[in-house]
């Protein structure tokens, strides 16, 4: 299972005949309607590939994907988080060789995504390796920014990747992939255990139906779209600055130069393009970390319902636990047990089980309704932040983070709190009234 076949069997991607430029005209409609998924047939300069954004652009997008409910999204990723499922043999390719040595801007399109720096990225990159120590493989998203020829620059936080890295003594031989099933990319961006293959977990969402091969002892998914062979050297320069999850210019940092030594596409291939700092992007960063964060805080309050690293709040640093309250503490438990599943994180909202955690209009009316600020926020001074939050002190990397409880008081009647429906909103139609 991968790209192609996807937007094959769903069918209602929104496709564009006219052509668009890679420098900031593709990301403007790309961020202009994440409705659903939108396909470039023509992208300038690139008369053999086409572009293709917003596969997860929205939650139901998402849960679509892994063929499961909105609400089922976290329970089908714990699943396959807690069950992985071995992969069957290798087999070949569908992409084939390129070029060698390529000049990487001639044959794939790399967005500028945003002006004032203007620098070229590749956003939806992939990094498989093989730890030499373990055998077992790693797939990890990391930003990519083009630096000329076959070189690029990549973003590696303190990861697997980055852990794997510092234990090789010379440059480290991966594969980049571009163009992946949505279940690829989301056990990629999983902050899963170093002792478990993220592949695996993708095929366990894919029950089994994830494909791979090999290319130089690399297991990669065998329908991926783009594979750049490269190494990840010692050299360092400077990378960035880049537009964050908090749609503000991250920081530039010294980090490592890839050069890449082969090019790999398919077939009039799919290049995934993900707009840094929009809503697809938020989802594949936070949504992955939501499995984790709900096993946390039902260790402490049994009758959690979900969890939902809001988009509002970049889906990192806000979320949202919906909770069967029971006790008086149990919202005050729930938000620091979120808080300890997910350092990043700087707010927590607790809401009752009658409200949508990821609908931020309910959210809010739970938290003006049922919510006095004196006697529902506490507040954490002095606790680690996220670097993606602007707000931080950078000096101390300290702020403050705080748990607002949006539940119905436990000293007062249930009932005076209830939303009042409209009676037969829900199943009367218009249209039989035109």
């Amino acid at each position: 299972m991968g790209l192609r076949q996807l937007l094959a069997d769903r069918g209602d991607a929104t496709v564009l005949t006219e052509s668009v430029d890679p420098r900031f005209e593709l990301p403007a409609l790309a961020a202009a309607d994440e409705s659903a998924p939108m396909v470039f047939e023509e992208v300038a300069g690139y008369p053999d590939v086409r572009g293709v954004s917003n596969l997860v652009s929205t939650r139901d997008l998402l849960a679509d994907a892994l063929g499961v409910e909105r609400d089922g999204v976290i329970g089908a990723m714990s699943a396959a988080m807690d069950q992985p499922r071995a992969l069957d043999d290798s087999v070949s390719p569908r992409f084939d060789a390129v070029v060698t040595d390529p000049d990487l801007d001639e044959h794939i399109p790399i967005p500028v995504f945003y002006d004032e720096h203007e620098r070229q990225y590749f956003a939806s990159s992939i990094v498989a390796v093989e730890d030499p120590e373990t055998g077992v493989g790693n797939l990890s998203f990391h930003r990519m920014m083009y630096d000329g020829g076959d070189e690029l620059v990549v973003r590696m936080v303190e990861r697997h990747l980055h852990d794997i890295y510092s234990r090789t003594d010379g440059p480290l031989e991966v594969a980049i992939v571009m163009g992946v099933h949505p279940a690829v990319e989301l056990a990629a961006a999983t902050s899963f255990s170093p002792e478990m293959s993220e592949l695996e977990m993708a095929n366990a969402l894919l029950d089994g139906d994830l494909a791979v091969t090999e290319i130089d002892g690399i297991r990669v998914p065998a329908d991926a779209e783009v594979v750049l062979r490269a190494t990840i050297t010692k050299e360092r320069r400077e990378e960035g600055p880049f537009v964050d999850l908090s749609r503000t210019w991250d920081r530039t940092r010294e980090q490592p130069v890839v050069s890449v030594s082969d090019l790999y596409m398919r077939e009039d291939p799919y290049v995934r393009i993900i707009v840094p700092g929009r809503t697809e992007h938020a989802h594949l960063m936070g949504v992955p970390q939501e499995p984790r964060i709900y096993t946390i805080v039902e260790n402490t309050i049994p009758t959690v319902q979900s969890v939902v690293l809001t988009p509002g709040g970049c889906s990192w640093l806000h979320g949202v636990v919906q909770i069967d309250k029971r006790q008086a503490g149990d919202p005050k438990y729930a938000g620091m047990a979120a808080l300890a599943g997910h350092p990043s994180m700087k707010k927590v909202t607790v809401v009752d089980a009658d409200v949508d955690p990821a609908d931020p209009q309910q959210v809010e009316w739970a938290e003006a309704t049922r919510m006095q600020p004196d006697r529902d926020i506490t507040t954490i001074e002095h606790a680690k932040g996220s670097s993606l939050d602007p707000s931080q002190d950078y000096e101390t990397g300290v702020l403050t983070k705080w748990i607002v409880d949006a539940t119905i008081p436990a000293d007062r009647d249930p009932a005076d709190f209830r939303e009042v429906p409209v009676p037969e909103a829900d199943e009367i139609d218009v249209d039989d009234y035109r």
